[in-house]
């Protein structure tokens, strides 16, 4: 498995951190791979992957791609076909494969949360990873109620139809009704929309999916031990995207997969 080739792709990049930790991680496996990020607008998907997809073995999609790479896939995972987003793809006979690793990444990132009682679960937001959030909370906790809030109430379709299919309840809220009787808040909005959010002295827990906003007013309004960073999101979803890249496999567990876990997150 020498000379391998990977790539985060997205838009905006430069403050991805998947190159640091997949570079970490490579070392602790010994494995002499390379990995970069290239900029990829909205729109571009499949034209750059057409151009450039012959020099990778796979990449990481971030925003705003994920629904892109789950279209122009050879083909899907279940979690794929089941929210329409991928934030993976790996080279295959017939092109690319798509992956939805989020899922895995938010379980485990709420793994210790996941232990209580969770009756109402907001999600703000409406995007890829609102839709990811939404899986991994209702294959964990089924009777979920899920509010959900949005800038825009009109886009919450896509979010209500997977609620449909998940056979959960869904109740949509604009921004300025943000409250705090839910027992889980999680947060798929930038820092720049999150911080015009309504907030009071918050008695649940968060996971800030957006972590470079750890000094948003969202994030303080919280106790600090119930207060979950999406970093821990990123590294475990990484960790799958690793499974893959390495066995196809993503339930295949990595040689030493504490130590790289550890290694990718004293990096950041």
């Amino acid at each position: 498995m020498t000379n391998r080739k990977y790539a985060v792709l997205g838009d905006p990049i430069e403050h991805s951190l998947s190159p640091t930790i997949h570079k970490v991680a490579y070392a602790v496996l010994g494995l002499d791979w390379h990995y970069e990020k290239n900029l990829v607008p909205a729109g571009s998907l499949e034209t750059f992957i057409a151009s450039e997809g012959f020099r990778y073995d796979g990449f990481s999609v971030t925003m705003p791609l994920k629904f892109e790479a789950a279209n122009i896939a050879s083909s899907r995972d279940s979690l794929v076909s089941l929210t329409g987003v991928a934030n993976t793809l790996v080279k295959n006979s017939d092109g690319f494969a798509a992956f939805n690793t989020d899922v895995f990444g938010v379980t485990k990132a709420l793994e210790q949360v996941l232990r209580n009682k969770l009756e109402v679960v907001a999600i703000i937001g409406a995007g890829a990873t609102a839709r990811s959030a939404m899986v991994a909370i209702a294959k964990a906790k089924p009777n979920t109620l899920f509010d959900i809030y949005l800038r825009d109430t009109s886009k919450a379709d896509g979010l209500v139809a997977l609620a449909g299919e998940l056979n959960v309840f869904t109740s949509i809220h604009t921004l300025d009704e943000f409250s705090n009787f839910q027992d889980l808040t999680i947060n798929t909005l930038p820092m720049d929309a999150s911080a015009s959010l309504p907030v009071s002295k918050q008695a649940g827990f968060l996971l800030n999916v957006n972590y470079s906003g750890a000094d948003l007013d969202l994030v303080s309004s919280f106790d600090a031990s119930r207060v979950v960073s999406g970093q821990t999101m990123l590294i475990w979803q990484a960790v799958a995207q690793l499974r893959l890249f390495t066995t196809l496999n993503a339930d295949t567990e990595l040689p030493g997969e504490a130590e790289v876990f550890a290694a990718m997150s004293a990096s950041l």
